[in-house]
C-alpha cells in the first residue's frame, strides 16, 4: 500500500540488507526515489534504522547502474536489445543441453532476491533443462542452519521471533556479533540488558557484543562442538537437564549422554577451563527460559551443520524450546536466505523442502508443472558447480551473485569461470564476476521489484 502526502509518496517495504527485516518507507518525490524513512508501526525495528538501512536507496539512481543488456564480442562488451540477449541465452543453453545433457548446466541464485525470483529460477532449471544443478548463496552462510535445524526440529527456520529475547531470562550467543552485524537485533540485546536479562557470549574475539555480556567465554576457533558438548555434559552431571521434557518431547537422550561423556574436560581443545564451563552450564540450565542466538561464526565451517545440531541438542536438553523466550535462532546474513531455501533453490529439494529423490513428490511436482522427467538425482551445490566448470558444466547462469568476491578462493573461482563455454550474469552493476560473462542482463534493484518477499514488498511504483 502506498501512502501519499502532497507530492511525496511513501512506499512501505523491507530493508534489502541483513536478515533482521527492518521495515522502511521508500520516499518518492515526483516519481524519483529521494530517501527512506523507518516504519513506525513494525515491531521488528521500532521506527529505527541502522546506517545500511538509512542509505539503502542511494545506489538506485547510480550512474554506474547497468541499464541495457551487454553481449561480449571479440572480448569487448557491446550494448544489445533484450530480444538479442535473451535469444542468445536461450539458444546457447538449449544447444548445450542437447549436446551435453542436464549436468552441463548450472544455475546460482542470490539470497537478496525475492521469493518469486528464487522460485522461478529453480523452476527454469528443473522444468526447462531437467537439472537439479540449482543452488543459492545460503550454501556458504546459513545452509548448515537449514540442514541442522531441520534435523533437530523438522524445520529449517528460527524457532522464535527475535523480539522474543525480551521474554528470556538468559540469552546465549555464540558465533554472533549483532551489535555490529545486525544492529537492530543488537538493539534488542541492549533492551534485554537494561531489563536485567543475563547475556552469555561465546566468541573467539572480544567483540562489541561481548563487551555487552554478563558472561564472556573466549574459546579457540573451530572448537564449537567440544565446547557445547562439554556444557551439555556438565548440565547432565549437575542434574540440571529437563527430564520431563526429554521423556515426552525428544528421542536419543541416552546416545547423547554417552557421547558427551568424552567431553568432561576440554580445556586442551577449547582453551576454556572446566570450572568456567560448569559455571556457564549452571547459568544456562538454571534459567526459567533461555534463548540461543548464533550466526556465521559457527555455520561457515566444515562442521557447520553439526554445530547447529549441537545447539539444538543443548536447547532440548534443558527444555528451552517451544515456549516464549526460548529456542534456537540464527541471525541470517542476507535479507532472504530463508526464502531462497524455502522456494526450493536447492540441489536436493523442491519448494517446501520436498526431496527430489522421492518418487511420489516428484510425480506431484510433474503434475503441478505439467511436465515429465524431472531429475531425481541430487544436483551440484554452489561450490561444486564452480569446481565443475568446464567439465561437466559448460554453461552457467549466475543471478545477482558475485562469486569472484564472495566465494572461497577467488583465484580458483576466476580460473573456473574462464573454463565455461557460456556464462550469463544478471546483476545491477558491472561486478568482478560480470566481467567473465558472455551476456550480462541488467537487473532491478530491490526498490524497483514487484515481489512480495522481504526484498521487495510493495515497491513496484518507484
Amino acid at each position: 500500500m502506498t501512502e501519499t502526502n502532497g507530492k511525496l509518496r511513501y512506499v512501505p517495504t523491507t530493508c534489502p540488507y541483513c536478515g533482521v527485516g527492518c521495515g522502511l518507507n521508500l520516499v518518492v518525490n515526483d516519481g524519483k526515489l529521494v530517501g527512506v524513512e523507518p516504519l513506525k508501526r513494525t515491531p521488528v525495528n521500532e521506527g529505527k534504522l541502522c546506517p545500511k538501512g538509512a542509505t539503502c536507496w542511494e545506489f538506485v539512481q547510480s550512474p554506474d547502474r547497468l541499464t541495457k543488456p551487454l553481449i561480449k564480442k571479440n572480448g569487448e562488451f557491446e550494448e544489445a536489445t533484450w530480444d538479442e540477449a535473451l535469444d542468445l541465452v536461450a539458444s546457447k543453453f538449449k544447444e548445450t543441453h542437447e549436446k551435453y545433457g542436464p549436468k552441463s548446466l548450472g544455475f546460482q541464485v542470490s539470497c537478496r532476491t525475492p521469493n518469486e525470483e528464487c522460485y522461478i529460477m529453480q523452476k527454469l532449471a528443473r522444468v526447462a533443462f531437467k537439472t537439479n544443478n540449482i543452488d543459492n548463496c545460503a550454501r556458504i552462510c546459513h545452509g548448515p542452519s537449514v540442514a541442522g535445524l531441520s534435523l533437530s526440529f523438522g524445520s529449517g527456520a528460527a524457532t522464535n521471533p527475535f523480539e522474543d529475547v525480551l521474554n528470556a531470562d538468559v540469552i546465549f550467543l555464540i558465533g554472533s556479533n549483532p551489535i555490529e552485524a545486525h544492529p537492530l537485533a543488537g538493539r534488542r540485546l541492549v533492551q534485554a540488558k537494561k531489563a536485567g536479562k543475563k547475556i552469555i557470549v561465546c566468541d573467539p574475539r572480544y567483540t562489541p557484543t561481548a563487551r555487552l555480556a554478563d558472561e564472556y567465554v573466549r574459546y579457540n576457533p573451530s572448537t564449537n562442538i567440544a565446547l557445547i558438548n562439554s556444557i551439555m555434559y556438565w548440565i547432565i552431571q549437575q542434574d540440571l537437564h529437563d527430564k520431563e521434557f526429554i521423556e515426552k518431547r525428544t528421542v536419543g537422550f541416552e546416545d547423547l549422554k554417552k557421547t558427551v561423556e568424552d567431553y568432561a574436560d576440554v580445556e586442551s581443545i577449547t582453551g576454556v577451563p572446566t570450572e568456567r564451563i560448569k559455571e556457564i552450564a549452571r547459568i544456562y540450565a538454571g534459567a526459567k527460559s533461555a534463548v540461543i542466538i548464533y550466526c556465521l561464526g559457527i555455520t561457515e565451517l566444515t562442521t557447520g551443520t553439526d554445530n547447529v545440531r549441537s545447539l539444538g541438542n543443548l536447547s532440548m536438553l534443558t527444555g528451552n524450546v517451544g515456549r516464549p523466550g526460548t529456542g534456537v535462532n540464527p541471525l541470517r546474513g542476507q535479507n532472504n536466505v530463508q526464502g531462497a531455501c524455502d522456494m526450493g533453490a536447492y540441489p536436493n529439494v523442491f519448494s517446501g523442502y520436498q526431496k527430489c529423490e522421492d518418487d511420489t513428490i516428484r510425480k506431484r511436482m510433474e503434475e503441478l508443472w505439467g511436465v515429465t522427467g524431472l531429475e531425481s538425482e541430487y544436483g551440484a551445490t554452489l561450490t561444486e558447480q564452480i569446481t565443475q566448470c568446464g567439465d561437466p558444466i559448460r554453461a552457467m547462469y549466475i543471478f545477482a551473485l558475485n562469486p569472484v568476491v564472495s566465494y572461497p578462493d577467488s583465484n580458483h573461482v576466476m580460473r573456473s569461470l574462464e573454463k565455461l563455454d557460456f556464462l550469463v550474469v544478471q546483476d545491477i552493476f558491472m561486478t568482478e564476476t560480470a566481467k567473465y560473462a558472455d551476456v550480462i542482463l541488467p537487473g532491478h534493484p530491490s526498490p524497483r521489484r514487484t515481489g512480495r518477499s522481504p526484498a521487495a514488498s510493495g515497491a513496484s511504483t518507484v
